[in-house]
């Protein structure tokens, strides 16, 4: 999604806020009258002040200035009244002003002459949207991490059985997403194929995008890839790489499977030496084939500012196969 693409996008889902927010406002307006018909009565004679002081301005009365403040305090005393009658029937006191998503700029996309930050996080996230599309995401829920898919009985090499590993990197991950913010350590998750590291990184990203942040989420192979024809590309664009070092979480899957070229690698450096907000790294490979693939650096980064969750256990898909 272009940048123009993705602020007419924000537009209209800031129009669609405001119509939500007079359609709200309208059906409020009809239950009051309903139930409370002397709030309305109020809300006509407060109109009426305008009114009364036009009709002051046209007149040329020489008493503008007491009739202004005449007006001025009866509309107070009107307003309180109104309040007043709200509260008395258990209505807050601002029920049938306009709420809006964002009290800044009022869903209007500019506040104090600039661009309202809810305007440039509505554009990162259809941008995102974009970039996410085909994930299976939706299908992917720390409810539906089955445990019982990895063993019980108890692996001498682990100490413990599979099941219990297992168990507590489901738990650590969703307190991880419970907790999240930007300021959250990132994971990297190590295991053979098979043992649901994309389904719990994504599970993750699920809770995180609920909570409103912005997350992008992918293979390591199809993000280099892209990264790869936008930098050698006609356009020479930057989009892809500015979209994963700027969400809030990135989701890097299967790092290892990519083609390995010196682009590839100082890419995946530069992404875990810029990005300054957390991201989630799953690899297949261990960790003496991630000293061969990569730099000792970027090893070294992964196992001191990450923190290191081991999946083991049989491959799942192979056991839901038999079980068809």
């Amino acid at each position: 999604m272009t940048n123009a693409s993705a602020a007419e996008a924000a537009r209209k889902e800031l129009e669609n806020r405001r119509s939500k927010a007079r359609v709200i406002q309208g059906q409020r307006v009809e239950e009051i009258a309903r139930k409370v018909p002397q709030v309305i009565d109020v809300r006509k004679e407060l109109s009426l002040t305008a009114v009364r002081l036009s009709k002051m301005i046209l007149e040329h009365k020489t008493d503008i200035a007491q009739g202004i403040e005449e007006l001025k305090r009866q509309n107070l005393a009107l307003q309180q009244m109104e309040k007043e009658l709200l509260r008395q029937n258990g209505y807050p006191e601002d029920y049938l002003e306009l709420h809006y998503t964002c009290p800044y700029c009022q869903d209007t996309g500019f506040a104090g002459g600039e661009v309202c930050a809810c305007f440039k996080q509505l554009e990162k996230q259809f941008r995102l949207r974009e970039l996410n599309a085909g994930s299976n995401m939706e299908l992917c829920d720390f409810s539906t991490f089955d445990l019982r898919y990895y063993p019980a009985e108890v692996d001498p090499a682990l100490r413990t059985s599979p099941r219990e590993q297992m168990g507590k990197v489901l738990d650590f991950c969703k307190h991880y997403a419970a907790s999240f913010t930007t300021e959250s350590r990132g994971l990297f998750f190590s295991g053979p194929t098979g043992l649901g590291k994309t389904h719990l990184s994504l599970a993750i990203a699920r809770e995180v995008i609920g909570k409103g942040y912005g997350a992008a989420y992918g293979s390591a192979q199809n993000f280099l890839m892209a990264i790869e024809e936008e930098r050698f590309g006609r356009e020479r664009s930057r989009q892809t790489l500015d979209q994963l070092l700027e969400a809030d979480l990135l989701v890097l899957d299967d790092l290892g499977t990519e083609f390995t070229s010196a682009f590839t690698l100082s890419t995946v450096y530069n992404l875990l030496n810029t990005r300054k907000k957390p991201t989630i790294i799953s690899s297949n490979l261990t960790v003496k084939e991630l000293q061969e693939k990569y730099s000792q650096r970027v090893v070294s980064r992964l196992f001191s500012q990450f923190t290191y969750l081991r999946f083991v256990g049989k491959d799942i898909r192979q056991l839901r196969s038999r079980n068809l």
